[in-house]
């Protein structure tokens, strides 16, 4: 890789989108999920095959915990040893200060990332970017959805806006009835940019839970890892939104 402006790529929406349907029947939950937390009825190794260009490093296994209450659930992620013992949930320490206190098993890795290998590809850190997302809600449900809820932008959703919307993926309102905090973005597809200090993901997505709004993602990579540093900005606020 040389030194100067980086290289970048751009990647269709709907590749992106296509991929995270594919990520979501790959973790679909069962029926039978039992009460309060549970090892994972579903294997993450199984999500993480969804990402053709990653792999997991050798020596290392992804495992996962399921938590639920009623209708509502949410899941962690662990990457640990290969011969790690996984114990159940209530033989674990807990991680303070995060929702509902997840199991750790002692010999996970701070960050499943770190377990993530992958062919170095541009593609390949498009797909890290949405695996990461995935694996941190994997077994969400009903309430403890939030990145469900985004969808992947391709252009501006503001051009197309029909007089009602179809569904909750739409946008609402005209283009007088939203706010932008800076500059509106003149280009819109998922774009990765290589350069020789670090890999740059970016990308647009519209969710209208809680607040209608556009959102800006820049994951940040440093060259031959594929944990990376997130940053989401609020760039647009819209008239209404849902709850569920």
């Amino acid at each position: 890789m040389t030194t100067g402006d980086p290289m970048t790529k751009t990647f269709a929406a709907e590749k992106i989108t296509q991929l995270r349907k594919q990520a979501g029947k790959a973790a679909e939950l069962p029926e039978d999920v039992p009460s309060g937390w549970s090892k994972s009825l579903v294997d993450p190794m199984d999500l993480l095959a969804v990402f053709e260009p990653l792999r997991i490093k050798d020596g290392y296994i992804l495992r996962a915990f399921q938590f639920r209450e009623g209708g509502n659930g949410n899941g962690f992620v662990w990457a640990m040893p290969l011969d790690a013992d996984f114990p159940n949930p209530e033989e674990c320490p807990r991680l303070a200060n995060v929702f509902l206190e997840p199991p750790v098993p002692p010999a996970a890795l701070d960050d499943p990332m770190e377990a993530i290998d992958g062919d170095g590809s541009p593609w390949s850190y498009i797909c890290a970017s949405i695996l990461a997302r995935e694996m941190a809600e994997f077994g969400a449900m009903w309430h403890g959805c939030n990145w469900d809820t985004h969808r992947i932008l391709g252009s501006d959703p503001l051009q197309d806006l029909g007089p009602e919307p179809s569904d909750d993926s739409r946008v609402l309102g005209t283009e007088v009835d939203w706010n932008w905090d800076g500059p509106r973005p003149k280009r819109w597809n998922p774009r990765v940019s290589q350069g020789s200090k670090a890999v740059k993901v970016k990308f647009f997505t519209h969710s209208g839970l809680g607040q209608e709004a556009i959102y800006r993602h820049t994951d940040t990579y440093q060259p031959g890892s594929y944990r990376f540093k997130s940053d989401r900005k609020q760039i647009a606020i819209g008239p209404g939104g849902y709850v569920f």
